[in-house]
């Protein structure tokens, strides 16, 4: 059986557990694609998952990773969108094979064509980036014009996907941030208003939602986090948790959602890309407006492959403000 250079782990931790080697080629099922990778993106889903804290339990020894872009090397039988040659990205999703490596298999429903004029570290910063808040902003909530949201953390790739999304659709959007030099980023990918620190962040809200609250929050850094805005939702709001950046649990203050009749929702994308019709809705939004240059993906950061473990904790500092990218070996 032939190998290829991937990136793997053995057992719990932190990037100090990661391991680069030769891995066993998987063999392709029959709506298999194989491609040969160009450059892979880093998210704190994998952090999660190496730490043995994401919901998707590994199986040792564990390739890691959902997001790729690449070239075709190879088809299964039943595939017939894509060809060798085809330049293409994957969609993330969740395997025990992972992405990160010289090589990757993906489903062919997972697996798109390159969309608009970018390049390799741009388009393997696609889809997390811009489907994590597009199924929370349209597929549960439908936000539209005259709508504010929260984003939290929003510096993040997550963050900056959720601004830029939000301007696309024509909703107001609220940004924090702990560094002051990030606000201006901020601001260019879509903030309505920017709150550093907790200062101000009443009244940023009431201004960017005319006074009628919060539709919703996107907020990544569990503990107490939901305590500082709660009172400021929208009757009928949704508070999408999706992360425990403060590597605590969020707390719900329930007498407070009780009165505002809001929603504290657990989320994942994942929960949403396995399902066809949501996928397909959200590819063609994003593709789209790629396409058209109203969306561009922001990639903070490019490591060589002998540095995975570097861009591993570089992540893990929340340093960045985009996407974290790793070239292929």
């Amino acid at each position: 059986m032939s190998r290829a250079e991937a990136v793997y782990f053995t057992e719990f931790g932190g990037p100090e557990v990661l391991r680069v080697g030769p891995w066993p080629e998987q063999p392709l099922g029959e709506h298999d694609v194989r491609i040969r990778v160009s450059a892979f993106a880093l998210n704190r889903a994998d952090l999660m998952y190496l730490a043995g804290e994401h919901y998707t339990i590994p199986v040792f020894p564990s390739r890691i990773g959902s997001e790729a872009c690449g070239v075709v090397a190879e088809t299964g039988s039943g595939v017939t969108a894509f060809a060798p040659g085809d330049r293409v990205t994957a969609i993330p999703f969740f395997t025990r094979n992972g992405v990160q490596g010289a090589t990757a298999v993906v489903p062919d429903d997972y697996v798109t064509a390159v969309p608009g004029e970018l390049d390799d570290h741009e388009a393997t910063a696609i889809w997390m980036q811009y489907l994590t808040p597009y199924f929370a902003f349209k597929e549960v909530c439908d936000l539209g014009e005259g709508d504010a949201v929260l984003i939290t953390a929003a510096s993040s790739s997550a963050g900056l996907g959720a601004l830029q999304l939000c301007r696309e659709l024509g909703v107001a959007a609220v940004a924090t941030t702990r560094s002051p030099a990030k606000a201006e980023i901020l601001r260019e990918s879509g903030a309505t208003a920017v709150v550093v620190g907790d200062a101000g962040l009443a009244r940023a809200i009431s201004r960017a939602s005319e006074g009628k609250g919060l539709r919703a929050a996107f907020d990544p850094l569990g503990g107490d986090s939901l305590a500082r805005y709660v009172d400021h939702l929208a009757p009928g709001a949704t508070v999408f948790g999706y992360g425990t950046l403060t590597d605590r649990q969020p707390v719900v203050p329930a007498a407070a959602m009780c009165r505002a009749r809001a929603v504290f929702h657990p989320y994942s994308m994942f929960n949403h890309v396995s399902d066809p019709g949501q996928r397909a809705r959200g590819t063609a939004l994003v593709g789209e407006a790629i396409r058209s240059g109203r969306l561009r993906p922001r990639v903070d950061r490019v490591f060589d492959f002998g540095h995975v473990t570097d861009a591993y904790r570089y992540l893990r500092s929340g340093s960045q403000a985009g996407k974290i990218v790793v070239t292929a070996p």
